[in-house]
């Protein structure tokens, strides 16, 4: 495997799973993230599961200055970018609307919308330049429905499927692909904080299996729309959520 694939995020969580999916398809991994205590960890598993290289950029991606400087860490350490899964982000924001702050607002767009953007910008260059390309936008399930208190949440991941879609066919005749998963309710480390609480027994009720989904579940099917025979999957928005999105269950 000769791939290079970006992962933002990709230090926790599905960001993490998704890492360690990739390691074991033989790719060159890039992961720009802020935790750096967890680098080493996160980099070792991954060669230890079969990456051919993992490597490490610290990135603030509210600062579009680092987020380039990073793109340029990665055609001076690798040459080239195939594939990209654009996923940092923070927790879940739950709230009724009129309590949402500006400040909140400003953060779940930057970190959520124009983040995701601003990386979408060079990847799409970098892609380009290689005739070659596989985006996956992490929309959530958020990005197709939106539930009591998620106003703010539903919006920023809502625009997050709107980009995904629009630059999808910017780009469809290029052999640059663009697509977003909406995964449902994850055993990320940000859930599993919350195992001994009261209402964690209703977010293993959220999905229609009765279970959290594992990092690992939605890192394959980045990893399946990142591969070369996935060319005709183009501007989707795939739940990996047990049937959440697909209607009412309860």
């Amino acid at each position: 495997m000769n791939k290079v694939a970006l992962v933002t995020g990709g230090l926790s969580g599905i960001g993490k799973g998704t890492v360690f999916e990739l390691a074991k398809r033989g790719y060159q991994i890039v992961i720009f993230d802020i935790s750096d205590d967890k680098a080493e960890d996160v980099i070792n598993q991954a060669m230890q599961n079969g990456a051919k290289d993992c490597v490490y950029k610290h990135t603030n991606l509210f600062s579009s200055e680092e987020i380039a400087e990073s793109f340029d860490f990665i055609e001076e350490h690798f040459g080239k970018l195939d594939c990209a899964f654009n996923n940092a982000g923070f927790g879940i924001l739950n709230k009724p609307f009129g309590d949402v702050t500006e400040d909140e607002m400003d953060k779940l767009w930057g970190i959520d919308v124009k983040a995701y953007m601003l990386c979408m910008k060079h990847e799409i260059k970098m892609m380009q330049e290689n005739d070659f390309g596989r985006i996956v936008n992490n929309a959530s399930g958020a990005g197709l429905v939106s539930v009591k208190g998620g106003a703010l949440y539903a919006a920023v991941k809502h625009a997050v499927v709107g980009v995904t879609k629009g630059a999808a066919l910017d780009y469809a005749t290029t052999n640059i692909t663009i697509n977003a998963i909406a995964p449902g309710t994850i055993a990320t480390e940000l859930i599993m904080q919350y195992k001994d609480k009261p209402f964690f027994k209703d977010w293993l009720k959220s999905n229609p299996a009765g279970r959290l989904g594992k990092p690992s579940e939605i890192g394959r099917v980045v990893a399946f729309l990142f591969e070369k025979d996935s060319s005709f999957i183009n501007g989707v928005i795939l739940p990996v959520d047990s049937g959440y999105c697909a209607g009412n269950f309860k």
